[in-house]
């Protein structure tokens, strides 16, 4: 019985750390949007090079 109740407690403690995580990330993309927008646009030149690196990759590989 102690043992389900401890995972029991285990289990709500991470779900309500989560449901805090998703309300900061929310306040955090709602307050400073301009900034996620520059970071996104900054990461998308990274992002194709890395995407073209792994065709490159699979395509020596067949």
């Amino acid at each position: 019985m102690k043992e389900k109740t401890k995972d029991l407690i285990k289990k709500f403690f991470k779900v309500v750390f989560g449901l805090l995580l998703i309300i900061a990330g929310v306040y955090g993309c709602i307050r400073w949007w301009p900034q996620l927008l520059s970071l996104i646009m900054g990461a998308i030149g990274p992002i194709v090079i890395l995407v073209g690196l792994m065709f490159v990759f699979i395509g020596f590989s067949d």
